[in-house]
């Protein structure tokens, strides 16, 4: 599963510093969008961007998680 990472700002979005790399990185400030989930085919991964820390990881996923809540009347 994946999110979609941007330079264009956008709200709610999650900044990505360099400290939040475990290995690798990006070339450019970036922000997480955890409402844009998707789930890549094999064949579309060209290379490994790198590696994130676990801590932003669960970041995203804990904001990822308040936009599949569903409410007490559904």
């Amino acid at each position: 599963m994946t999110v979609t990472v941007t330079t264009t700002p956008h709200e709610e979005e999650i900044p990505l510093d360099d400290a939040d790399w475990a290995a690798g990185g990006i070339p450019r400030q970036s922000d997480a969008s955890p409402w844009a989930v998707a789930s890549p085919k094999h064949a579309a991964i060209v290379r490994r961007q790198g590696r994130l820390e676990e801590s932003f990881v669960r970041t995203v996923a804990d904001a990822l998680g308040t936009y599949l809540e569903l409410s007490a009347e559904e």
